[in-house]
């Protein structure tokens, strides 16, 4: 397990720590882990991972979920309604191919249809998170369509 991973599993179960008390319990011997604990956990803290409760003691948070690109795509077409593909490619500065992709996909299943070449309308109200691809083939709630 990496170094960082270790850290993790300390803080987790430390809840509340100083860094000297995650350097002990993963058992770093070296001044120079020392450093890497310190460096690794100024990212933690930069990241959200952990907050500081006072001078040189933290509380594991956990980490929070990224959000995808195809997810972002999903939240501009939400917002927007009236799209174009131009308007995807500009806000997100994303991969063409990649956007077409989303694009069809979305009129593949019946998301968003096409009014002109290069422009989207949104169909109905979109939940707020993008459907899962099963085998790529899904439906609004989530589940595989059987057929």
């Amino acid at each position: 397990m990496s170094l960082a991973g270790r850290m993790r599993q300390a803080a987790r179960q430390l809840k509340e720590f100083r860094p000297k008390d995650i350097s002990d319990t993963i058992e770093v011997l070296s001044y120079r882990e020392r450093e890497d604990v310190r460096d690794s956990l100024r990212d933690f803290l930069r990241r959200g991972e952990i907050e500081r409760i006072d001078h040189a003691f933290y509380r594991y948070v956990g980490r929070k979920e990224r959000v995808t690109f195809r997810q972002r795509l999903w939240d501009i077409a939400r917002r927007m309604v009236h799209f174009s593909f131009s308007d995807l490619v500009q806000i997100t500065e994303g991969n063409r191919e990649t956007i077409q992709e989303f694009c069809c996909w979305m009129v593949q299943k019946g998301y968003a249809r096409r009014i002109r070449r290069g422009h989207y309308k949104v169909i109905g109200k979109l939940k707020p998170i993008v459907p899962k691809r099963i085998r790529g083939v899904t439906d609004q709630s989530n589940e595989r369509i059987k057929g």
